[in-house]
């Protein structure tokens, strides 16, 4: 993992007000939230460049090999606010412990600096329970906020996650909590994305499947939950065939990142293809590739994406004229 430097972005001095104000006066928090200048329209040109940072909520912190990697929150919201700057980036996917977090440091950094978080996309992650490993893995309730609650704080939108495996009972509960989620949402109006997986007993825990067949199939599953699907987004994984995948439903799509890769040059490349395999494929929304990347600051990566997707060229021209930018191979 490349070199960063957290007092560049968070000072030491602004990371422990954090818990000052925790202690002496923690309804700031909802304060700064409501002085956020939010956006008037959730996708202005019809797609997005979301930085995930949810994994903490469900206990996964490692990155590659390092199995505490996300674990130093000092860190980890340094490396947010460096990405959340970038003009490219169009919000974060957190748990509301760290989009609290961020509200407060943006309230203590706007002081001497320019908001980071002004009409950014907050997305606030409901469903961490499944804890990987755990008995009831695929047992997966809402452990987060509700729609009542990111409404009065501003929050633009919500994520579920939905692992299926047709073997295990406790699946048709977290299709039960995500169609609750989905009309809990639509009560205020608000985006809902969801993540439907499928997924396979792999020693104490689950793997995903990534095959195309498997996905469709969950994806007109998950395209039917609740009320109204109006609201609906899909996150899902890029896989081959895409393009028989993306045909499948009219839901705009967002690609997951998953596992940390090595590799620019790759990640845009697979992100291109992305793109090009239909009009429903509508962003990106990658964490551990973007916070924590090999080869280049996590802002630089994040910009890439961002340039990559809200090109308005033709993905592939898009990504060889990003890769002569970036003296890419």
């Amino acid at each position: 993992m490349r070199a960063f430097e957290k007092n560049s972005s968070v000072s030491e001095a602004h990371f422990r007000e954090i818990t000052t104000i925790r202690v002496s006066s923690p309804g700031d928090i909802f304060e700064a939230a409501r002085k956020r200048k939010r956006r008037s329209v959730f996708v202005p040109d019809g797609k997005m460049n979301i930085v995930a940072a949810d994994h903490p909520a469900r206990g996964s912190v490692s990155v590659g090999d390092e199995p505490f990697a996300m674990a130093g929150r000092h860190d980890l919201l340094a490396r947010l606010v460096c990405t959340l700057r970038s003009e490219w980036v169009d919000g974060v996917l957190a748990s509301m412990d760290i989009l609290e977090e961020l509200l407060i440091l943006n309230e203590l950094m706007r002081r001497d600096k320019a908001s980071f978080l002004d009409e950014k996309l907050l997305i606030a992650s409901l469903n961490r329970g499944g804890l990987p490993g755990s008995a009831w893995e695929l047992d997966d309730p809402v452990t987060g906020t509700d729609a009542k609650t990111c409404a009065a704080y501003g929050i633009d939108a919500a994520k579920m996650l939905l692992r299926l495996d047709l073997t295990s009972k406790d699946s048709l509960k977290t299709i039960r909590y995500c169609a609750e989620g989905v009309r809990d949402m639509n009560t205020q109006n608000l985006p809902v994305i969801l993540e439907p997986l499928p997924v396979v007993k792999h020693r104490n825990s689950y793997r995903v499947v990534y095959e195309p067949d498997a996905l469709i199939r969950l994806i007109g599953v998950t395209s039917a939950l609740g009320d109204s699907s109006r609201n609906i987004w899909l996150k899902i994984p890029y896989t081959k065939a895409f393009d028989r995948v993306a045909a499948s439903t009219t839901l705009p799509i967002v690609i997951l990142g998953g596992d940390r890769v090595s590799g620019l040059a790759d990640q845009l490349s697979d992100i291109a293809k992305a793109l090009s395999a239909g009009h429903q494929v509508r962003g990106i929304m990658y964490g551990r590739n973007v916070l924590y990347p090999e080869q280049a600051g996590p802002d630089e990566v994040a910009a890439a994406i961002g340039k990559l997707v809200h090109s308005t060229n033709d993905p592939n021209e898009a990504l060889e004229k990003l890769k002569e930018e970036l003296n890419l191979q």
